[in-house]
């Protein structure tokens, strides 16, 4: 009987998670560039695809899945861009490290994938990050469709009454 209501549950597990698309969450993380000089525990390097480059950061991230709001792609005849909205507290954390490294790169992985290493050339305000990516079309849609599930998860709490 109890591995009965156990295969049972299991099944309605698997239902479900195909009933939803299979979907899988996306990790995002952002990194700030870091100095060359750092000692070895204290920095990493990030190879960037697109241009082709190697940028130091701090192994410790500004920003990850748990603080996004929304992901979307635009697409345009000639590029991709991926729009990233973040929370109350993501918001805080963009503002406060575009305008202490203006000047500098920040790295953007996904599913530890370095796919964008954007210069900071002003404040950004409104918590909302949009930059291109050297991706294919379904690429994009997965990365956003993995993200979009992140973001829904991780504020899951939110819609609690």
């Amino acid at each position: 009987m109890k591995w009965n209501t156990i295969s049972r549950s299991v099944a309605a597990l698997v239902i479900c998670w195909f009933a939803a698309g299979c979907n899988e969450k996306a990790t995002l993380r952002v990194f700030l560039q870091a100095s060359d000089r750092l000692p070895e525990g204290h920095r990493k390097v990030v190879v960037i695809r697109n241009p082709p480059m190697n940028v130091t950061v701090n192994p410790l991230s500004e920003l990850s899945e748990h603080d996004l709001v929304s992901a979307k792609a635009v697409k345009t005849p000639t590029s991709k861009q991926l729009v990233l909205q973040f929370d109350p507290h993501g918001q805080r954390a963009i503002e406060t490290f575009t305008a202490e490294h203006r000047g500098a790169l920040y790295v953007m992985t996904i599913n530890a994938v370095p796919v964008a290493a954007p210069l900071i050339r002003e404040v950004i305000r409104d918590g909302r990050l949009v930059v291109d990516v050297d991706v294919t079309d379904e690429e994009l849609d997965k990365i956003v469709k993995g993200l979009s599930f992140a973001a829904k998860d991780a504020h899951m709490l939110d819609r609690i009454p």
